[in-house]
């Protein structure tokens, strides 16, 4: 069994929307894989993936087994595998040393995880990285992160789409300054916020720009989405996005610099209205690129490689015997009434005893 631990969001970011489907991959390539959340009944009923998930805050592990965990923390986290082998799932550079300091080096071929036997990366940025910061020898697997098929253009209309939440001064100053150009005419600003899935790819289906704030990317899905939709993309690469933004089918602008980022858009939306085969070539090469490295088929190939060699026998990824491991739920903070009126007395107990101590004092 292979068992990918995932933590019990609000909602399916676009890091659980990865992790479900891997797990239905490698379902469909016959393995006994399981999304583990730590809510007993946990389910994303809006999210329609048909992974099998598994809930509960501590779970019986079998010898042979395999157990994947998000870098998210650091090494933060390390303490719950409790000595067993685990595969490091890594969809952010940041995360990798985000529990670190300046002044102490981290145990393990992997950073802070010397019970890591393996590491999958899921964009050509993030293995580089890997690479470096992990051991020589150490086995990184790179699998690509699937992009959608209900991301497709339709007609394309005169609309900017941008998604304001990252990077939000910067967006802000470039689309102030395509306004005060005087060229925005009939052209929509559409703000890509608080929308369901749906209606995120028809809004990307019928712009034909993407405002791209892209910022400490692992792979920047969001870029890689407007792509698939058949926008042309102005913005920021934020590293992770580098590998599919490239100057012949998107303007890529160099950090925070929105007088360019301005330029670049008033040049893309001179081609849509002046010379639209140009501006149709760059978006259907962008999204070619984007399509042919990250489709579903692609995906399945890597992970079937991946995990031919994390499912091996005799290998170091098996849990060697029976065990018994916690999920991050197990030492989250108590959500039920009871025990959250317990802990606030515990806690308003404690002050007053520290009062009268001082009192004492």
């Amino acid at each position: 069994m292979i068992r990918f631990m995932a933590p019990d969001l609000p909602s399916p970011s676009g890091g659980i929307k990865v992790i479900y489907r891997y797990v239905e991959h490698l379902q469909a390539l016959g393995h006994d894989a399981r999304v583990w959340h730590g809510t007993s009944g946990f389910r994303y009923p809006s999210w329609g993936s048909t992974a099998t998930v598994e809930t509960g805050s501590r779970l019986e592990f079998d010898a042979g087994d395999v157990l994947v965990m998000p870098e998210t923390g650091g090494s933060k986290w390390s303490f719950l595998t409790e000595g067993q082998p685990v595969v490091m799932l890594c969809q952010g550079m940041d995360f990798v040393f985000s529990n670190s300091d300046f002044l102490t080096d981290e145990p393990g071929a992997y950073p802070g995880w010397p019970q890591a036997t393996a590491a999958i990366s899921v964009s050509d940025a993030i293995d580089t990285f890997l690479r470096r910061a992990c051991h020589d020898g150490f086995p990184v697997h790179n699998v690509p992160v699937q992009i959608e098929d209900w991301f497709q253009p339709t007609t394309k209309e005169r609309r900017i789409a941008l998604m304001p939440r990252r990077r939000r001064e910067d967006l802000l100053g470039a689309v102030q300054l395509i306004r005060r150009s005087g060229r925005l005419g009939d052209w929509e600003i559409v703000l890509i916020d608080g929308m369901t899935q749906q209606q995120v790819a028809d809004e990307l289906g019928r712009a034909a720009i993407f405002l791209f704030g892209a910022e400490r990317e692992g792979v920047g899905l969001p870029g890689a989405e407007a792509m698939a939709s058949g926008c042309y993309v102005v913005g920021f690469t934020g590293d992770g996005a580098k590998e599919y933004m490239l100057p012949q089918h998107s303007s890529v602008i160099a950090d925070s610099d929105v007088v360019d980022m301005c330029d670049r858009t008033l040049e893309a939306m001179a081609w849509f209205e002046e010379d639209r085969g140009l501006f149709d070539q760059r978006a259907a090469q962008a999204r070619e690129w984007v399509r042919h490295r990250h489709s579903g088929e692609v995906v399945r190939e890597r992970l079937r490689t991946a995990f031919d060699a994390i499912t091996a026998p005799g290998s170091s990824s098996l849990i060697p015997v029976p065990t018994v491991l916690p999920h991050y739920q197990s030492h989250a903070p108590a959500s039920d009434p009871y025990n959250r009126a317990r802990i606030a007395t515990r806690r308003i107990g404690r002050r007053v005893v520290g009062r009268l101590q001082g009192h004492v004092r």
